[in-house]
């Protein structure tokens, strides 16, 4: 907070600064005999000046981590600026630059508006502030306004830096391939503890391991699609150790053929893969001395399947129809399929012969996909107001924003050079795992990363506002003058009592006795009474006066603080 030097203590006439409280000034000229000594010798005017309790600020209340701000009424085009001033020296308040101009939302020329000062709350305890309406140049505040301030126990938000520690990238697969995922540098703490957390119905954990700091995972893919395999290191009933995460593309391979031949296909060629079936249909008439017989074809691409089957034309004994065999592609490589039509037993040679010529390319074999090993993303603890901030590499591709949860609230994605910088803020106590994915141009998931996040318990800093109600106008006196502060007190009833805090600077001002205590203007019980504080002016200068409303136990919250300038002629 800026201070202002010389205004507790001695200050001639000059410019001091004043913020908002309540004061309402009457002069009347009475007789005073206060209970000091007058040094003047026939001092006769009194400005009384009287505080009414309703219009004095009271106490904010804050915690450590909250921002206070307060708002004064303002006019630039008079010259006057506010500044403030912390009264007790306490390190509970910190001002974040000076009080800000908020200008008039009317278009008139010279139309007043706002000045707003703004402080973080950095301890418990208790503070009190003052604010003066300083002049452009010399001369006494055009006004003052004091705040106590008491701030409990909080958190002050931090921002942490969850870091890059791996990207993973995509793992490319099919329904029925195993993937072989690998970890290092895994917990041994939690060995035995690693879940999956995302990643289902695609992926299905089989198994895995520990050895040596490396944890290793099986995974069967069951269903097609782009999925993200999120998984946890999170021992029973512990926050998670670290996580991990990896995109995965799994496709359908092609599904198995059956190819059909006939008569037509005498002397024809087809491709088929390994998996697929051929059905051979030829016409025959097993009733005759004349069949159809196949000879051997290349055992390692194809292979007979059971026994040809006759399906007759009619119902005919003897009747003529059609001959199915089956083959089955076992492997890849070529080889013909040759059927002679001959006499059984064979007399002589074929009457014809039909012949295929098969190339067969590899089919769907199952395999085993390894990602490449990568390390885990330790977890972060934070507290409610928290910033998480993540670096990773724009290289990668365009990142998501992760989906905001209760626990975090995630911001867009913003590139910084050569990094992409995600903002997570804490909000709400939970544990929270969020996840990111690099797409390329073609929407193509590249890298994919994730870390645990545990919010522990606590409350959202806020922001207090303090604003202004009614400002204390400057006292007026020449050297002299007596002059009372009339201010609203009820101590018979609540214990709380008003002080004068402030040194009153040697030779301008000087408090002229013991304060006095005014009777209720009703007789209700417990109705508030007021009591008078009587001061001489003494020689012309500036003199500030704070008074705070203390409460019976000590330490206590005070009530409330009043504070106004003296300027002495």
């Amino acid at each position: 907070m800026s201070r202002k030097i010389g205004v507790i203590g001695a200050i001639a006439a000059a410019a001091l600064l004043a913020l908002s409280v309540s004061a309402c000034g009457e002069t009347a000229t009475t007789d005073t005999s206060g209970g000091g000594a007058s040094p003047s010798p026939s001092p006769t005017a009194v400005s009384v000046t009287q505080v009414a309790e309703a219009t004095l600020p009271q106490v904010v209340h804050a915690r450590v981590g909250d921002t206070l701000k307060v708002r004064l009424n303002s006019n630039a085009s008079t010259g006057y600026s506010w500044v403030s001033q912390d009264l007790n020296d306490a390190a509970v308040l910190k001002q974040v630059g000076d009080g800000e101009v908020i200008a008039s939302k009317s278009t008139l020329a010279g139309a007043p508006g706002k000045t707003e000062f703004t402080f973080e709350v950095t301890e418990e305890g208790i503070d009190e502030v003052g604010f003066w309406y300083q002049p452009p140049g010399s001369g006494p505040p055009g006004a003052t306004w004091a705040l106590v301030v008491k701030a409990k126990a909080g958190h002050i938000p931090v921002e942490v830096d969850a870091g890059e520690e791996y990207t993973a990238e995509t793992a490319e697969m099919r329904t029925g391939d195993n993937l072989v995922v690998t970890i290092k540098k895994a917990s041994n703490a939690g060995r035995h503890s690693w879940k999956m957390v995302a990643g289902s119905p695609q992926l299905k954990l089989l198994g895995q391991k520990y050895s040596g700091g490396t944890q290793i995972m099986t995974f069967a893919g069951t269903a097609a699609g782009s999925t993200t395999l999120v998984l946890v290191n999170r021992p029973t009933g512990d926050p998670p150790l670290q996580t991990f995460a990896l995109p995965v593309a799994l496709k359908t391979p092609a599904a198995p053929v059956t190819h059909q031949l006939n008569k037509h296909s005498d002397q024809q060629s087809i491709l088929v893969k390994a998996g697929d079936t051929i059905q051979v249909s030829l016409m025959d008439q097993p009733s005759t001395a004349f069949q159809w017989k196949f000879q051997k074809p290349n055992a390692k691409v194809l292979k007979q399947v059971g026994k040809p089957e006759f399906f007759p034309n009619n119902d005919s004994m003897g009747s003529k129809g059609k001959m199915v065999w089956t083959f089955s592609v076992v492997g890849a490589g070529k080889t013909p399929l040759i059927a002679d039509y001959q006499e059984v037993p064979a007399q002589a040679m074929p009457v014809k012969t039909w012949q295929v010529n098969v190339a067969a390319k590899p089919g769907f074999t199952p395999k085993t996909v390894a990602a490449a090993p990568s390390d885990p993303a330790d977890s972060v603890h934070v507290l409610p107001g928290d910033t998480i901030k993540l670096k990773l590499a724009a290289s990668a591709g365009t990142w998501s924003k992760p989906v905001s949860t209760k626990q975090l609230v995630a911001s867009k994605p913003v590139k910084q050079g050569k990094n992409v910088v995600l903002a997570f803020t804490a909000k709400n106590h939970g544990v929270v795992t969020p996840v990111t994915i690099a797409t390329t141009g073609g929407g193509y998931p590249g890298q994919a990363y994730a870390f645990s996040a545990t919010v522990g318990k606590g409350k959202l800093p806020v922001v207090v506002h303090a604003a202004e109600r009614k400002v204390a106008k400057p006292i007026e006196v020449k050297a002299g003058d007596l002059f009372d502060i009339a201010i609203e007190s009820n101590t018979a009833s609540t214990g709380y009592q008003w002080s004068v805090q402030s040194t009153i600077p040697d030779g301008v001002v000087e408090q002229a006795g013991d304060p006095t205590s005014e009777a209720p203007t009703t007789d209700m019980p417990g109705a508030p009474g007021a009591t008078v504080f009587h001061f001489k002016a003494l020689a012309a200068g500036s003199a500030q006066l704070v008074l705070i409303e203390q409460p019976p136990a000590e330490g206590g919250t005070p009530g409330a603080i009043y504070m106004i300038m003296v300027s002495v002629e």
